[in-house]
């Protein structure tokens, strides 16, 4: 008989995983490939990397109770963390020669969904 582990993450964080399995799901109907989920380095976090053709695509998945709140809990703070850490992914793992787009994905407690498409082109 196997002993099962209990899990160790907290409710928000098994909400936020299931709101980023729900989003791979979304983006791979899209065509997008998953190549990473919670990729952790320079000094942030990617939620989720994917890629399509010669475009690398870095997604910031939020769920909150209505997708406005979901969507404005990504601030200028977030998105500098979300910055730094996809400059070392890409130093890291040689990606310069891809096309980088960096996309919002936010549910709310109904499960729908809001999603921004290249995020940062629209904040120029």
């Amino acid at each position: 008989m196997g002993i099962k582990q209990q899990s160790t993450k907290t409710p928000a964080q098994m909400t936020g995983a299931a709101a980023e399995s729900r989003a791979c799901w979304w983006l791979r109907l899209y065509g997008w490939r998953i190549c990473a989920r919670n990729w952790i380095g320079g000094g942030g976090e990617l939620d989720i990397v994917a890629s399509r053709w010669r475009t690398l695509l870095i997604v910031e998945v939020r769920q909150r109770t209505t997708l406005a709140m979901a969507m404005a809990s990504i601030d200028e703070e977030k998105i500098s963390k979300v910055m730094s850490a996809t400059q070392s992914l890409i130093h890291q793992h040689g990606l310069e020669r891809y096309h980088l787009r960096f996309d919002a994905m936010g549910w709310d407690e109904r499960g729908h969904l809001r999603w921004a498409s290249d995020i940062m082109r629209a904040n120029e």
